[in-house]
């Protein structure tokens, strides 16, 4: 009987002994459990971030500017001295006068207008710049976006192009040449001629509002030192790499380019006081 009461109480005194559980310490590959968002794959493209999409330059519009093309003058004063008016001749015609022209004798302390400097009257790209040919003589042409200008003012330029006939009657003997591809673009081409020196510019050079072009001077058709001034609308990106013309000599290029710019009716004149006078 003692043993059997012995017997129980040591299996009683070994239930109530306490178990300790076993550790499982995770291993390194486990220290980080996966995410939803770590599913990104190399042929995914980034998401960008807010400091990105700030750090994106943004186009800055450029202020409308107009410069007066002379030295010592101001946009006022050169109606004063204008010596030659612009007249627009039919579309195929040669005569008029494509442009206009600025001189003076005995001005101040000047004898004459020849030496004085010419300056851009807008920003833009030149196209071409010519040597000593009849008519322009040394010149500058210069391309600017009719989108650049004031919106009153593209209307008003604008109102000025007339539909261009379906045949064209030249003026001269005009060789064939081939009209401007329609872009839906339209630009305002500035023409300054008569320089003392060729303008030491490149097509594709930009131009700004009052960047020095060069001198008055006789160069070409003139009988006198005057600058002629002669702005027109056309079509955008004009490639001319030369033009001349009245005289045998000059190369059928020559004379197809000057015939498209002068006589086609895709580049017409328009009176530069238009736009000088957005100035005033």
């Amino acid at each position: 009987m003692k043993k059997t009461l012995l017997l129980a109480v040591i299996l009683i005194l070994c239930g109530c002994q306490s178990i300790e559980p076993s550790v499982v310490t995770p291993s390194a590959s486990h220290t980080v459990p996966p995410t939803a968002t770590v599913t990104s794959t190399a042929s995914q493209t980034p998401i960008p971030t807010a400091t990105k999409t700030a750090n994106i330059p943004t186009e800055t519009p450029i202020p409308f500017e107009v410069c007066c093309p002379l030295e010592e003058e101001t946009i006022q004063s050169l109606q004063r001295i204008i010596v030659n008016p612009l007249v627009i001749p039919p579309i195929g015609k040669d005569d008029g006068h494509h442009g206009v022209d600025f001189a003076y004798y005995r001005r101040g302390d000047r004898d004459s207008i020849q030496g004085i400097e010419v300056y851009a009257v807008l920003p833009g790209t030149t196209v071409l710049t010519l040597e000593d040919e009849i008519p322009y003589g040394y010149a500058i042409l210069i391309e600017t976006p009719l989108s650049y200008l004031p919106q009153t003012t593209q209307e008003n330029i604008l109102a000025t192009y007339l539909p261009i006939p379906d045949e064209v009657v030249y003026q001269g003997e005009c060789p064939a040449f081939t009209a401007p591809t329609p872009t839906g673009e339209m630009s305002v081409y500035h023409l300054y001629a008569h320089f003392e020196e060729r303008p030491d510019y490149l097509p594709g050079d930009p131009i700004q509002c009052g960047t020095f072009l060069g001198t008055v001077g006789n160069s070409g058709y003139s009988s006198n030192p005057h600058l002629h001034l002669e702005t027109r609308l056309g079509p955008s990106g004009v490639d001319f790499s030369t033009m001349a013309f009245y005289k045998a000599s000059y190369t059928e290029q020559q004379r197809a380019n000057y015939c498209l710019w002068r006589m086609s009716g895709y580049y017409q004149l328009f009176d530069p006081f238009l736009i000088l006078s957005t100035a005033e």
